[in-house]
This record gives structure tokens, sequence and C-alpha cells, in this order.
């Protein structure tokens, strides 16, 4: 079984930062959007992993709409931290998923 552990590792590190916003803020939005993204971006990671080239988009695409939502609340907050940080890290996924579909 092949795994992709940049992958799964950026699904790990999305939920624990919407854990870490719902303890630090009491924020459900956080917990609810880290735990969903992060298991999107985890299973499709593993998808992509164990199936055929084409399968590379799909985690791309949650890294897109999750980069694009941050960034968005990056551009409105003028924060690095948290926003900026995921938008950028997500976008970064984004290109390397697509990168592997070519």
């Amino acid at each position: 079984m092949v795994a992709d552990v940049v992958g799964l590792s950026f699904g790990i590190l999305i939920v624990l930062g919407g854990v870490i916003g719902f303890l630090k803020s009491n924020s459900t939005a956080s917990l609810i959007s880290g735990l969903v993204f992060g298991a999107l971006i985890a299973v499709t990671t593993q998808y992509a992993a164990t199936h055929a080239q084409g399968f590379n988009l799909l985690p791309a695409a949650v890294c897109l709409v999750l980069g694009l939502i941050m960034g968005s609340r990056f551009l409105q907050s003028k924060k690095f931290m948290p926003a900026g940080m995921v938008a950028t890290l997500a976008l970064a996924m984004f290109v390397r998923y697509t990168l592997k579909y070519f």
C-alpha cells in the first residue's frame, strides 16, 4: 500500500488547526471546518495515492477550495496566522497535486 505522507500530514495539520481554534476561541466553525477539510484532504490523498494518476485532481480541488476560503479570510483580517498560513499551504498543496497530475 502506497501512502502520500505529505498529503496525510497536511490533512492532520488542518484537523489539529480546527481543534486548536475550537479550544482557543470556542469556535465550533473552526472545529467543523477543520474536521471536514482535514478528513477530505486525508481521504482524497489516500485515494489518489492508491488509484490511477487522474485522481490527483481530487485532493487538488479540496486544497484549492480551502486555499480560496482561507485566502479571502486573510485578505479581510490582514492577519497571517492562521488564515494566511493555511491559505499558503493549501495553495502549495494544490500546485503539488496539479503537477503530479501532469
